[in-house]
């Protein structure tokens, strides 16, 4: 049980990085493609 939690922190800490990585890359293509 304790090596899963682990994993679950680790993917929680790399969902946290990644996310605003790619909400700000899916708004500049959407800026991108408006103008």
């Amino acid at each position: 049980a304790k090596a899963r939690q682990a994993h679950l922190y680790d993917m929680i800490m790399i969902g946290v990085l990644v996310v605003p990585v790619l909400s700000f890359a899916v708004m500049s293509l959407i800026l991108v493609f408006k103008a």
